[in-house]
Protein backbone atom coordinates (compact mmCIF):
# COMPACT_ATOMS: atom_id res chain seq x y z
CA UNK A 1 0.00 0.00 0.00
CA UNK A 2 1.31 3.46 -0.79
CA UNK A 3 0.01 6.93 0.02
CA UNK A 4 1.32 10.24 -1.29
CA UNK A 5 0.27 13.80 -2.19
CA UNK A 6 1.75 15.15 -5.39
CA UNK A 7 1.45 18.70 -6.68
CA UNK A 8 2.79 18.48 -10.19
CA UNK A 9 3.93 21.86 -11.52
CA UNK A 10 4.69 22.28 -15.19
CA UNK A 11 7.95 24.17 -15.57
CA UNK A 12 8.15 24.91 -19.29
CA UNK A 13 6.91 28.38 -20.32
CA UNK A 14 4.70 29.06 -17.28
CA UNK A 15 4.85 30.47 -13.74
CA UNK A 16 4.67 28.08 -10.79
CA UNK A 17 1.30 29.50 -9.71
CA UNK A 18 -0.22 28.23 -12.95
CA UNK A 19 -0.47 24.67 -11.63
CA UNK A 20 -3.21 25.71 -9.24
CA UNK A 21 -5.50 26.71 -12.13
CA UNK A 22 -6.33 23.06 -12.83
CA UNK A 23 -6.35 20.71 -9.85
CA UNK A 24 -7.08 16.97 -9.64
CA UNK A 25 -7.53 14.34 -6.93
CA UNK A 26 -7.06 10.65 -7.86
CA UNK A 27 -7.70 7.87 -5.28
CA UNK A 28 -7.70 4.15 -6.09
CA UNK A 29 -8.42 1.49 -3.44
CA UNK A 30 -8.11 -2.02 -4.83
CA UNK A 31 -6.74 -4.18 -1.97
CA UNK A 32 -8.69 -4.17 1.31
CA UNK A 33 -7.66 -5.61 4.69
CA UNK A 34 -10.88 -7.51 5.43
CA UNK A 35 -13.07 -6.93 2.35
CA UNK A 36 -12.75 -8.65 -1.00
CA UNK A 37 -10.47 -7.06 -3.60
CA UNK A 38 -12.01 -4.25 -5.70
CA UNK A 39 -10.80 -5.69 -8.97
CA UNK A 40 -9.82 -3.14 -11.61
CA UNK A 41 -9.69 -0.14 -9.26
CA UNK A 42 -5.96 0.32 -9.80
CA UNK A 43 -6.65 0.88 -13.49
CA UNK A 44 -7.55 4.52 -12.81
CA UNK A 45 -3.99 5.28 -11.69
CA UNK A 46 -3.24 6.04 -15.34
CA UNK A 47 -5.37 9.17 -14.85
CA UNK A 48 -2.49 10.78 -12.96
CA UNK A 49 -0.20 10.88 -16.00
CA UNK A 50 -3.02 11.98 -18.31
CA UNK A 51 -3.93 14.86 -16.03
CA UNK A 52 -0.32 15.90 -15.47
CA UNK A 53 0.22 16.07 -19.22
CA UNK A 54 -2.52 18.66 -19.41
CA UNK A 55 -1.00 20.82 -16.68
CA UNK A 56 -3.11 19.68 -13.71
CA UNK A 57 -1.70 19.76 -10.19
CA UNK A 58 -2.50 16.19 -9.13
CA UNK A 59 -3.07 14.98 -5.56
CA UNK A 60 -3.03 11.19 -5.67
CA UNK A 61 -3.10 8.17 -3.38
CA UNK A 62 -3.62 4.40 -3.58
CA UNK A 63 -4.74 1.95 -0.92
CA UNK A 64 -5.87 4.70 1.48
CA UNK A 65 -7.67 4.40 4.78
CA UNK A 66 -10.66 6.65 5.56
CA UNK A 67 -8.44 9.07 7.49
CA UNK A 68 -5.88 9.26 4.68
CA UNK A 69 -8.60 9.90 2.09
CA UNK A 70 -9.94 12.79 4.18
CA UNK A 71 -6.38 14.20 4.39
CA UNK A 72 -6.11 14.08 0.60
CA UNK A 73 -9.50 15.80 0.28
CA UNK A 74 -8.36 18.46 2.77
CA UNK A 75 -5.26 19.05 0.63
CA UNK A 76 -7.49 19.53 -2.42
CA UNK A 77 -9.70 21.98 -0.53
CA UNK A 78 -6.71 23.96 0.75
CA UNK A 79 -5.20 24.31 -2.69
CA UNK A 80 -8.54 25.49 -4.15
CA UNK A 81 -8.99 28.02 -1.34
CA UNK A 82 -5.42 29.32 -1.45
CA UNK A 83 -4.75 29.45 -5.19
CA UNK A 84 -8.17 29.13 -6.78
CA UNK A 85 -9.03 26.56 -9.42
CA UNK A 86 -10.41 27.02 -12.88
CA UNK A 87 -11.12 23.29 -13.30
CA UNK A 88 -11.29 20.44 -10.80
CA UNK A 89 -11.16 16.71 -11.60
CA UNK A 90 -11.73 13.98 -8.98
CA UNK A 91 -11.27 10.28 -9.81
CA UNK A 92 -12.33 7.72 -7.16
CA UNK A 93 -12.16 3.92 -7.48
CA UNK A 94 -12.80 1.09 -5.02
CA UNK A 95 -15.69 -0.24 -2.94
CA UNK A 96 -18.61 2.19 -2.71
CA UNK A 97 -21.46 1.99 -0.22
CA UNK A 98 -24.64 4.03 0.26
CA UNK A 99 -27.63 4.58 2.49
CA UNK A 100 -30.48 7.07 2.53
CA UNK A 101 -28.24 9.56 4.32
CA UNK A 102 -25.35 9.51 1.81
CA UNK A 103 -22.69 7.58 -0.09
CA UNK A 104 -19.05 6.68 0.70
CA UNK A 105 -15.86 5.40 -0.91
CA UNK A 106 -14.75 2.82 1.67
CA UNK A 107 -11.20 2.96 3.04
CA UNK A 108 -8.91 -0.09 2.78
CA UNK A 109 -9.21 -0.75 6.55
CA UNK A 110 -13.04 -0.79 6.45
CA UNK A 111 -14.93 -3.61 8.15
CA UNK A 112 -18.55 -4.75 8.03
CA UNK A 113 -19.77 -2.39 10.75
CA UNK A 114 -22.92 -0.88 9.19
CA UNK A 115 -24.23 2.66 8.78
CA UNK A 116 -23.26 3.85 12.28
CA UNK A 117 -19.55 3.51 11.43
CA UNK A 118 -19.73 4.60 7.79
CA UNK A 119 -18.20 8.05 8.25
CA UNK A 120 -15.28 6.51 10.15
CA UNK A 121 -14.71 3.77 7.59
CA UNK A 122 -15.05 5.71 4.35
CA UNK A 123 -14.90 9.05 2.54
CA UNK A 124 -18.34 10.64 2.26
CA UNK A 125 -19.02 11.73 -1.33
CA UNK A 126 -21.18 14.77 -0.51
CA UNK A 127 -18.22 16.89 0.73
CA UNK A 128 -16.22 15.81 -2.32
CA UNK A 129 -18.95 17.17 -4.61
CA UNK A 130 -19.32 20.36 -2.59
CA UNK A 131 -15.57 21.10 -2.60
CA UNK A 132 -15.30 20.39 -6.34
CA UNK A 133 -18.13 22.86 -6.97
CA UNK A 134 -15.75 25.66 -5.93
CA UNK A 135 -14.07 25.44 -9.35
CA UNK A 136 -14.49 28.66 -11.30
CA UNK A 137 -15.07 26.98 -14.65
CA UNK A 138 -16.13 23.36 -14.28
CA UNK A 139 -15.70 20.24 -12.16
CA UNK A 140 -15.90 16.56 -13.13
CA UNK A 141 -16.20 13.67 -10.67
CA UNK A 142 -15.35 10.20 -12.09
CA UNK A 143 -16.58 7.25 -9.96
CA UNK A 144 -15.16 3.85 -10.97
CA UNK A 145 -17.39 1.01 -9.75
CA UNK A 146 -15.81 -2.43 -9.68
CA UNK A 147 -19.09 -4.33 -9.65
CA UNK A 148 -18.23 -6.43 -6.55
CA UNK A 149 -21.32 -7.03 -4.41
CA UNK A 150 -19.78 -6.58 -0.95
CA UNK A 151 -21.65 -6.58 2.37
CA UNK A 152 -21.06 -3.61 4.68
CA UNK A 153 -23.45 -4.33 7.53
CA UNK A 154 -26.76 -2.97 8.81
CA UNK A 155 -28.48 -0.23 6.73
CA UNK A 156 -25.49 0.11 4.42
CA UNK A 157 -25.79 -1.15 0.83
CA UNK A 158 -23.02 -1.90 -1.64
CA UNK A 159 -22.43 0.36 -4.63
CA UNK A 160 -23.56 3.84 -5.51
CA UNK A 161 -27.15 5.11 -5.11
CA UNK A 162 -29.35 5.58 -8.16
CA UNK A 163 -28.82 9.34 -7.99
CA UNK A 164 -26.55 11.74 -6.12
CA UNK A 165 -27.31 15.28 -4.95
CA UNK A 166 -25.00 17.00 -7.44
CA UNK A 167 -24.27 20.73 -6.93
CA UNK A 168 -24.60 23.26 -9.73
CA UNK A 169 -21.66 23.23 -12.12
CA UNK A 170 -20.48 19.71 -11.21
CA UNK A 171 -20.74 16.72 -13.54
CA UNK A 172 -20.63 13.16 -12.16
CA UNK A 173 -19.72 10.21 -14.41
CA UNK A 174 -19.92 6.62 -13.21
CA UNK A 175 -18.89 3.34 -14.82
CA UNK A 176 -16.34 0.52 -14.85
CA UNK A 177 -12.69 1.52 -14.25
CA UNK A 178 -11.68 0.88 -17.87
CA UNK A 179 -14.63 2.89 -19.17
CA UNK A 180 -13.85 5.70 -16.72
CA UNK A 181 -10.26 5.89 -17.96
CA UNK A 182 -11.33 5.89 -21.62
CA UNK A 183 -13.89 8.63 -20.96
CA UNK A 184 -11.45 10.77 -18.96
CA UNK A 185 -8.74 10.54 -21.65
CA UNK A 186 -11.33 11.55 -24.27
CA UNK A 187 -12.55 14.55 -22.28
CA UNK A 188 -8.97 15.75 -21.73
CA UNK A 189 -8.58 16.23 -25.48
CA UNK A 190 -8.92 20.00 -26.04
CA UNK A 191 -12.21 20.99 -27.64
CA UNK A 192 -14.06 17.85 -26.41
CA UNK A 193 -17.39 18.14 -24.54
CA UNK A 194 -18.53 15.58 -21.94
CA UNK A 195 -22.03 14.70 -23.15
CA UNK A 196 -21.04 13.12 -26.51
CA UNK A 197 -18.41 10.98 -24.76
CA UNK A 198 -21.01 9.58 -22.34
CA UNK A 199 -23.59 9.05 -25.10
CA UNK A 200 -21.15 7.01 -27.20
CA UNK A 201 -20.24 4.70 -24.31
CA UNK A 202 -22.52 1.91 -23.14
CA UNK A 203 -20.58 1.64 -19.90
CA UNK A 204 -20.82 5.25 -18.73
CA UNK A 205 -23.65 7.26 -17.25
CA UNK A 206 -23.67 10.87 -16.13
CA UNK A 207 -25.68 13.28 -14.01
CA UNK A 208 -25.41 16.88 -12.91
CA UNK A 209 -23.87 19.42 -15.31
CA UNK A 210 -23.08 17.48 -18.48
CA UNK A 211 -22.30 20.01 -21.25
CA UNK A 212 -23.17 18.91 -24.78
CA UNK A 213 -21.35 21.73 -26.58
CA UNK A 214 -18.95 23.42 -24.18
CA UNK A 215 -15.61 21.54 -24.10
CA UNK A 216 -13.95 20.73 -20.77
CA UNK A 217 -10.64 22.03 -22.13
CA UNK A 218 -10.93 24.72 -24.82
CA UNK A 219 -9.83 24.01 -28.35
CA UNK A 220 -6.15 24.78 -28.77
CA UNK A 221 -5.53 24.48 -25.03
CA UNK A 222 -1.78 24.55 -24.35
CA UNK A 223 -0.60 24.41 -20.71
CA UNK A 224 2.58 26.33 -21.46
CA UNK A 225 0.63 29.39 -22.56
CA UNK A 226 -1.81 29.56 -19.68
CA UNK A 227 0.07 32.09 -17.55
CA UNK A 228 0.31 34.49 -20.47
CA UNK A 229 -3.37 34.01 -21.32
CA UNK A 230 -4.50 34.45 -17.72
CA UNK A 231 -2.45 37.62 -17.23
CA UNK A 232 -3.83 39.10 -20.44
CA UNK A 233 -7.37 38.07 -19.51
CA UNK A 234 -6.93 39.85 -16.17
CA UNK A 235 -5.78 43.00 -18.01
CA UNK A 236 -8.75 42.75 -20.35
CA UNK A 237 -11.17 42.38 -17.41
CA UNK A 238 -9.77 45.55 -15.83
CA UNK A 239 -9.46 47.26 -19.23
CA UNK A 240 -7.34 50.09 -17.83
CA UNK A 241 -4.00 51.55 -18.83
CA UNK A 242 -2.47 50.32 -15.57
CA UNK A 243 -3.66 46.75 -16.18
CA UNK A 244 -2.23 46.56 -19.70
CA UNK A 245 1.05 48.14 -18.56
CA UNK A 246 1.30 45.51 -15.81
CA UNK A 247 0.80 42.73 -18.37
CA UNK A 248 3.47 44.19 -20.69
CA UNK A 249 5.89 44.47 -17.79
CA UNK A 250 5.45 40.78 -16.97
CA UNK A 251 5.27 39.57 -20.59
CA UNK A 252 7.01 42.17 -22.79
CA UNK A 253 7.28 39.65 -25.62
CA UNK A 254 4.17 37.63 -24.76
CA UNK A 255 1.80 36.27 -27.35
CA UNK A 256 -0.68 39.04 -26.47
CA UNK A 257 1.85 41.90 -26.18
CA UNK A 258 0.78 43.42 -29.49
CA UNK A 259 -2.86 43.23 -28.50
CA UNK A 260 -2.05 44.84 -25.15
CA UNK A 261 -0.27 47.75 -26.86
CA UNK A 262 -3.18 48.18 -29.26
CA UNK A 263 -5.59 48.22 -26.32
CA UNK A 264 -3.47 50.87 -24.63
CA UNK A 265 -3.65 53.03 -27.74
CA UNK A 266 -7.39 52.62 -27.93
CA UNK A 267 -7.81 53.56 -24.27
CA UNK A 268 -5.75 56.68 -24.72
CA UNK A 269 -7.93 57.67 -27.70
CA UNK A 270 -11.12 55.95 -26.55
CA UNK A 271 -14.41 57.10 -28.14
CA UNK A 272 -15.99 57.55 -24.72
CA UNK A 273 -13.35 60.11 -23.89
CA UNK A 274 -14.07 61.92 -27.14
CA UNK A 275 -17.78 61.96 -26.28
CA UNK A 276 -17.10 63.12 -22.74
CA UNK A 277 -15.32 66.18 -24.10
CA UNK A 278 -18.48 67.21 -25.97
CA UNK A 279 -20.18 67.98 -22.61
CA UNK A 280 -23.62 67.01 -23.93
CA UNK A 281 -26.55 68.41 -21.96
CA UNK A 282 -29.54 66.31 -20.89
CA UNK A 283 -31.70 67.89 -23.61
CA UNK A 284 -29.07 67.20 -26.27
CA UNK A 285 -28.96 63.55 -25.19
CA UNK A 286 -32.77 63.36 -25.42
CA UNK A 287 -32.61 64.77 -28.94
CA UNK A 288 -30.08 62.09 -29.90
CA UNK A 289 -32.34 59.36 -28.46
CA UNK A 290 -35.31 60.75 -30.43
CA UNK A 291 -33.26 60.73 -33.64
CA UNK A 292 -32.19 57.12 -33.05
CA UNK A 293 -35.80 56.10 -32.37
CA UNK A 294 -36.98 57.75 -35.61
CA UNK A 295 -34.36 55.70 -37.47
CA UNK A 296 -35.72 52.48 -35.94
CA UNK A 297 -33.22 51.93 -33.11
CA UNK A 298 -34.78 51.22 -29.70
CA UNK A 299 -33.18 53.24 -26.88
CA UNK A 300 -35.68 51.97 -24.27
CA UNK A 301 -36.95 55.44 -23.53
CA UNK A 302 -36.06 59.07 -24.18
CA UNK A 303 -34.73 60.16 -20.82
CA UNK A 304 -31.37 61.74 -21.64
CA UNK A 305 -29.48 58.86 -20.00
CA UNK A 306 -27.19 56.83 -22.26
CA UNK A 307 -27.62 53.36 -20.79
CA UNK A 308 -26.88 49.99 -22.44
CA UNK A 309 -29.90 50.20 -24.76
CA UNK A 310 -28.88 53.63 -26.06
CA UNK A 311 -25.29 52.48 -26.52
CA UNK A 312 -26.51 49.48 -28.52
CA UNK A 313 -28.69 51.76 -30.64
CA UNK A 314 -25.73 54.06 -31.36
CA UNK A 315 -23.57 51.06 -32.26
CA UNK A 316 -26.17 49.72 -34.70
CA UNK A 317 -26.61 53.11 -36.35
CA UNK A 318 -22.85 53.52 -36.69
CA UNK A 319 -22.56 50.09 -38.31
CA UNK A 320 -25.38 50.79 -40.76
CA UNK A 321 -23.77 54.12 -41.65
CA UNK A 322 -20.42 52.50 -42.43
CA UNK A 323 -18.74 53.76 -39.26
CA UNK A 324 -16.91 51.89 -36.55
CA UNK A 325 -19.46 50.68 -34.01
CA UNK A 326 -18.06 52.18 -30.85
CA UNK A 327 -21.33 53.06 -29.14
CA UNK A 328 -20.04 56.62 -28.56
CA UNK A 329 -20.60 59.68 -30.70
CA UNK A 330 -18.43 62.39 -32.15
CA UNK A 331 -19.66 65.89 -33.00
CA UNK A 332 -19.79 65.09 -36.73
CA UNK A 333 -21.72 61.87 -36.07
CA UNK A 334 -24.31 63.78 -34.03
CA UNK A 335 -24.86 66.19 -36.95
CA UNK A 336 -25.14 63.28 -39.42
CA UNK A 337 -27.59 61.49 -37.12
CA UNK A 338 -29.81 64.58 -36.86
CA UNK A 339 -29.80 65.03 -40.66
CA UNK A 340 -30.76 61.39 -41.29
CA UNK A 341 -33.51 61.54 -38.66
CA UNK A 342 -35.01 64.71 -40.17
CA UNK A 343 -35.02 63.12 -43.62
CA UNK A 344 -36.58 59.94 -42.26
CA UNK A 345 -39.27 61.92 -40.41
CA UNK A 346 -40.40 63.45 -43.71
CA UNK A 347 -40.49 59.98 -45.27
CA UNK A 348 -42.49 58.53 -42.38
CA UNK A 349 -45.03 61.33 -42.59
CA UNK A 350 -45.45 60.74 -46.34
CA UNK A 351 -45.75 56.97 -45.83
CA UNK A 352 -48.36 57.38 -43.10
CA UNK A 353 -50.35 59.80 -45.26
CA UNK A 354 -50.24 57.38 -48.22
CA UNK A 355 -51.27 54.51 -45.96
CA UNK A 356 -54.21 56.48 -44.57
CA UNK A 357 -55.33 57.38 -48.08
CA UNK A 358 -55.06 53.75 -49.22
CA UNK A 359 -57.06 52.53 -46.21
CA UNK A 360 -59.72 55.16 -46.77
CA UNK A 361 -59.94 54.27 -50.47
CA UNK A 362 -60.33 50.57 -49.66
CA UNK A 363 -62.95 51.44 -47.03
CA UNK A 364 -65.03 53.44 -49.52
CA UNK A 365 -64.71 50.79 -52.24
CA UNK A 366 -65.88 48.02 -49.90
CA UNK A 367 -68.79 50.16 -48.75
CA UNK A 368 -69.84 50.65 -52.35
CA UNK A 369 -69.82 46.86 -52.87
CA UNK A 370 -71.64 45.96 -49.64
CA UNK A 371 -73.19 48.52 -47.33
CA UNK A 372 -74.29 51.01 -49.97
CA UNK A 373 -76.98 48.57 -51.13
CA UNK A 374 -78.64 48.89 -47.75
CA UNK A 375 -79.44 45.18 -47.13
CA UNK A 376 -78.61 43.56 -43.80
CA UNK A 377 -76.01 41.01 -45.09
CA UNK A 378 -74.09 43.74 -46.87
CA UNK A 379 -74.15 46.04 -43.84
CA UNK A 380 -72.97 43.26 -41.53
CA UNK A 381 -70.20 42.31 -43.99
CA UNK A 382 -68.97 45.91 -44.00
CA UNK A 383 -68.93 46.12 -40.19
CA UNK A 384 -67.03 42.84 -39.87
CA UNK A 385 -64.21 44.23 -41.99
CA UNK A 386 -64.36 47.87 -40.90
CA UNK A 387 -65.85 48.01 -37.37
CA UNK A 388 -64.45 51.54 -37.01
CA UNK A 389 -64.68 52.49 -40.67
CA UNK A 390 -65.89 55.68 -42.28
CA UNK A 391 -69.44 54.36 -42.64
CA UNK A 392 -69.55 52.22 -39.49
CA UNK A 393 -71.98 54.51 -37.64
CA UNK A 394 -74.28 54.73 -40.68
CA UNK A 395 -74.19 50.94 -41.11
CA UNK A 396 -75.19 50.37 -37.49
CA UNK A 397 -78.05 52.88 -37.75
CA UNK A 398 -79.36 51.17 -40.89
CA UNK A 399 -79.11 47.72 -39.28
CA UNK A 400 -81.07 48.98 -36.26
CA UNK A 401 -83.73 50.39 -38.58
CA UNK A 402 -83.95 47.11 -40.49
CA UNK A 403 -84.23 45.22 -37.21
CA UNK A 404 -87.09 47.44 -36.07
CA UNK A 405 -88.86 46.95 -39.39
CA UNK A 406 -88.37 43.18 -39.09
CA UNK A 407 -89.79 43.13 -35.58
CA UNK A 408 -92.85 45.14 -36.72
CA UNK A 409 -93.43 42.77 -39.64
CA UNK A 410 -93.10 39.72 -37.37
CA UNK A 411 -95.63 41.17 -34.93
CA UNK A 412 -98.08 41.87 -37.79
CA UNK A 413 -97.78 38.24 -39.00
CA UNK A 414 -98.19 36.97 -35.43
CA UNK A 415 -101.31 39.08 -34.97
CA UNK A 416 -102.76 37.91 -38.29
CA UNK A 417 -102.18 34.24 -37.36
CA UNK A 418 -103.88 34.80 -34.00
CA UNK A 419 -106.85 36.47 -35.67
CA UNK A 420 -107.24 33.45 -37.95
CA UNK A 421 -107.12 31.08 -34.97
CA UNK A 422 -109.69 33.16 -33.08
CA UNK A 423 -111.91 33.32 -36.14
CA UNK A 424 -111.86 29.52 -36.57
CA UNK A 425 -112.03 28.97 -32.79
CA UNK A 426 -111.15 25.27 -33.05
CA UNK A 427 -108.57 23.23 -31.23
CA UNK A 428 -106.87 22.54 -34.54
CA UNK A 429 -106.65 26.25 -35.31
CA UNK A 430 -105.11 27.05 -31.92
CA UNK A 431 -102.68 24.14 -32.28
CA UNK A 432 -101.69 25.39 -35.74
CA UNK A 433 -100.99 28.84 -34.25
CA UNK A 434 -98.83 27.34 -31.52
CA UNK A 435 -96.93 25.27 -34.04
CA UNK A 436 -96.13 28.33 -36.16
CA UNK A 437 -95.67 30.78 -33.29
CA UNK A 438 -94.56 28.79 -30.19
CA UNK A 439 -93.06 31.98 -28.69
CA UNK A 440 -95.66 34.33 -30.17
CA UNK A 441 -97.34 37.17 -28.32
CA UNK A 442 -100.59 35.19 -28.06
CA UNK A 443 -99.08 31.75 -27.34
CA UNK A 444 -100.09 31.86 -23.63
CA UNK A 445 -103.67 32.66 -24.59
CA UNK A 446 -103.74 29.80 -27.14
CA UNK A 447 -102.44 27.31 -24.57
CA UNK A 448 -104.92 28.52 -21.97
CA UNK A 449 -107.78 28.06 -24.46
CA UNK A 450 -106.66 24.53 -25.33
CA UNK A 451 -106.23 23.63 -21.65
CA UNK A 452 -109.74 24.88 -20.91
CA UNK A 453 -111.19 22.73 -23.68
CA UNK A 454 -109.14 19.62 -22.87
CA UNK A 455 -111.21 16.75 -21.50
CA UNK A 456 -110.62 15.85 -17.90
CA UNK A 457 -108.38 12.89 -17.27
CA UNK A 458 -110.10 9.75 -16.13
CA UNK A 459 -108.65 7.86 -13.17
CA UNK A 460 -106.32 4.97 -13.91
CA UNK A 461 -107.75 1.90 -12.21
CA UNK A 462 -105.59 -1.18 -12.52
CA UNK A 463 -108.32 -3.04 -14.48
CA UNK A 464 -108.95 -0.16 -16.95
CA UNK A 465 -109.19 -1.70 -20.42
CA UNK A 466 -107.56 1.28 -22.12
CA UNK A 467 -104.63 1.13 -19.74
CA UNK A 468 -104.33 -2.60 -20.30
CA UNK A 469 -104.38 -2.05 -24.09
CA UNK A 470 -101.59 0.54 -23.82
CA UNK A 471 -99.50 -1.81 -21.72
CA UNK A 472 -100.05 -4.55 -24.26
CA UNK A 473 -98.32 -2.37 -26.86
CA UNK A 474 -95.07 -2.71 -24.84
CA UNK A 475 -94.05 0.89 -25.36
CA UNK A 476 -90.49 1.48 -24.16
CA UNK A 477 -89.13 4.85 -23.10
CA UNK A 478 -87.59 5.60 -26.55
CA UNK A 479 -90.98 4.84 -28.26
CA UNK A 480 -92.84 7.04 -25.78
CA UNK A 481 -90.36 9.84 -26.51
CA UNK A 482 -91.06 9.51 -30.27
CA UNK A 483 -94.82 9.63 -29.58
CA UNK A 484 -94.40 12.82 -27.51
CA UNK A 485 -92.29 14.38 -30.27
CA UNK A 486 -94.96 13.51 -32.87
CA UNK A 487 -97.75 14.94 -30.71
CA UNK A 488 -95.78 18.14 -30.28
CA UNK A 489 -95.19 18.33 -34.03
CA UNK A 490 -98.96 18.11 -34.62
CA UNK A 491 -99.57 21.00 -32.21
CA UNK A 492 -100.50 19.09 -29.09
CA UNK A 493 -98.58 20.02 -25.97
CA UNK A 494 -97.32 16.81 -24.27
CA UNK A 495 -95.23 18.69 -21.72
CA UNK A 496 -91.53 17.80 -21.29
CA UNK A 497 -90.26 15.50 -24.08
CA UNK A 498 -88.87 12.85 -21.77
CA UNK A 499 -90.61 9.59 -22.72
CA UNK A 500 -92.78 9.72 -19.56
CA UNK A 501 -96.56 9.89 -20.00
CA UNK A 502 -97.55 12.40 -17.30
CA UNK A 503 -100.84 14.29 -17.02
CA UNK A 504 -99.85 16.75 -19.75
CA UNK A 505 -98.95 13.85 -22.06
CA UNK A 506 -102.32 12.21 -21.36
CA UNK A 507 -104.14 15.44 -22.27
CA UNK A 508 -102.23 15.64 -25.55
CA UNK A 509 -103.18 12.01 -26.30
CA UNK A 510 -106.85 12.80 -25.58
CA UNK A 511 -106.69 15.86 -27.88
CA UNK A 512 -105.22 13.71 -30.64
CA UNK A 513 -107.88 11.04 -30.10
CA UNK A 514 -110.58 13.70 -30.44
CA UNK A 515 -108.93 15.05 -33.62
CA UNK A 516 -108.76 11.57 -35.22
CA UNK A 517 -112.29 10.66 -34.07
CA UNK A 518 -111.10 7.85 -31.80
CA UNK A 519 -112.32 6.85 -28.34
CA UNK A 520 -111.03 9.47 -25.91
CA UNK A 521 -109.25 7.53 -23.14
CA UNK A 522 -105.93 9.33 -22.65
CA UNK A 523 -104.09 6.05 -23.26
CA UNK A 524 -102.22 4.99 -26.39
CA UNK A 525 -103.88 2.48 -28.69
CA UNK A 526 -102.94 0.74 -31.90
CA UNK A 527 -105.39 2.96 -33.80
CA UNK A 528 -103.78 6.14 -32.51
CA UNK A 529 -100.31 4.85 -33.34
CA UNK A 530 -101.52 4.14 -36.89
CA UNK A 531 -103.03 7.62 -37.18
CA UNK A 532 -99.82 9.31 -35.99
CA UNK A 533 -97.79 7.25 -38.46
CA UNK A 534 -100.11 8.19 -41.33
CA UNK A 535 -99.61 11.89 -40.66
CA UNK A 536 -95.85 11.35 -40.68
CA UNK A 537 -96.07 9.59 -44.08
CA UNK A 538 -98.22 12.38 -45.51
CA UNK A 539 -95.67 14.97 -44.42
CA UNK A 540 -92.88 12.92 -45.96
CA UNK A 541 -94.53 12.58 -49.37
CA UNK A 542 -95.90 16.12 -49.39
Amino acid sequence: MRSMILAVIMTVGMAPSLAAENIALVISNQRYATLTEARGASGVEGAVEALEEMGFAVITGTGLSALEMREHLAALQAQIENDGAERVVVVLAGHFAHAQSGAWLMGTQAERLGLAQADGEGLRLEPVLEIAAEARNSALIWLAETGVNESFGVLLQAGLPARLAVPQGVGVVRGRPDAIMAGLRAVLRPGTALAPIVERSRNLSAEGTVPALVPFLPAGFAPGMRADLRAFATAQDADTEAAYLAYLEAFPNGQNAQSARAALEMLRNAPERVEERLLLTRDERRAIQRDLTVLGHDTRGIDGIFGPATRRAITLWQGQSGMEGTGYLTRDQIFNLATEAARRSVQIEAEERAQREALERADREFWAMTGAEGDAPGLRSYLERYPNGIFASLARDRLNTLAEIGRAEDRARDLEAWRRARAADTESAYQTYLRDWPEGEFAPAARATLDARAPALAPEPEDNEALAAERALGLGQPTRLLIEQRLARLGYDPGPLDGVFDDQSRRAIMQAQQEFDLPVTGFMSQDLLTALLSTLLREFFD
